[in-house]
């Protein structure tokens, strides 16, 4: 008889032996210490991998980003270093310093901007509240600056537990590009309501669906104009001013949003100058602003 084959029930019963034993739970054997990581962060890598993508083709705002807070490291994002006239997306994030990787826990909330004019001050129109993107820890939101010159935005902000403000340095806010104008003001009922253009940079031939915002202006004009709560119905009529002022067919009015905006559709139907001429009604339909076709309400724009 072959001897490999008297020895293999020998080696099958050690090796039975030896895997029994260590199934057991021997209290003399050394865990393995697995490290957990910084439960402060964003955990996984396809985390920031995704937080990049939604800051990609934004920079930070000179003077508003990169303030401290202790450990911590906010950073304040817009479409340019410098904020201009007219509407701004804003999106903040938390960064541990010393690492680089975003905080999960955190909150910003109430922003507040402010042009210091020597013998006034006053704010300009905002968002009413920071939108959380997805599950990620960036936030987002919107500023309107009513004029170029010198402003503060302070704003408070929440890392775990701990709470704080911060009013960041006096940033300067640029004039929209020559001949354009992405804001407009009108009164009604005694109070001045400002009428922002959202995100025109996006806006390309053919038809788009735009966002808009009316802002009251309070008695009190340092605080932030905040969308309006009456409710309006906006008309638009887009001319060329360069080209004999031709309209475009398939306009529709802007009509209020349940998050605030006010939504329709423009026609460009060639690139150059338009003007997009405002005709705003209240909820009965009578005349707020503005008017029918060439009105001396609008918007400017170039695309």
């Amino acid at each position: 008889m072959n001897n490999k084959n008297n020895i293999l029930p020998y080696l099958i019963a050690l090796l039975l032996g030896v895997f029994l034993s260590a199934c057991s739970g021997n209290d003399d054997l050394v865990p393995i210490n697995i490290p957990t990581g910084d439960d402060e962060v964003c955990c996984t890598q396809d985390d920031e991998n995704k937080i990049s993508q939604i800051l990609a083709g934004y920079k930070e705002v000179t003077g508003l980003s990169r303030q401290s807070a202790g450990d911590y490291t906010i950073k304040v994002y817009g479409r340019s270093a410098c904020l201009s006239v007219g509407y701004n997306d804003l999106y903040f994030a938390v960064e541990k310093t010393e690492s680089g990787r975003h905080l999960k826990d955190i909150a910003i909330s109430d922003l507040s901007p402010l042009m210091d004019m020597d013998k006034m001050k006053h704010s300009t129109p905002i968002a009413n509240k920071f939108d959380q993107i997805e599950s990620f820890p960036i936030y987002h939101t919107w500023v309107a600056p009513l004029m170029a010159g010198g402003w503060t935005l302070s704003f408070n902000y929440r890392i775990k537990d701990e709470f704080g403000s911060l009013a960041g340095d006096t940033i300067t806010v640029v004039a929209t590009p020559e001949g354009q104008a992405w804001i407009k003001s009108f009164k009604w009922n005694d109070q001045t309501y400002y009428l922002t253009l959202a995100s025109p940079q996006n806006l390309k031939t053919g038809v788009n669906t735009i966002s808009a915002y009316v802002s009251g202006k309070g008695d009190d004009s340092t605080l932030p104009y905040l969308p309006a709560s009456e409710v309006f119905t906006i008309d638009i009529y887009p001319t060329m001013p360069d080209m004999g002022n031709h309209t475009s067919p398939n306009n529709e009015p802007l009509q209020p949003q349940d998050d605030g905006s006010y939504q329709g559709k423009l026609n460009l139907t060639m690139t150059g100058v338009w003007d997009i001429h405002l005709h705003v009604k209240d909820a009965s339909g009578k005349t707020v602003a503005g008017g029918e076709e060439l009105s001396d309400l609008y918007w400017t724009i170039s695309i």
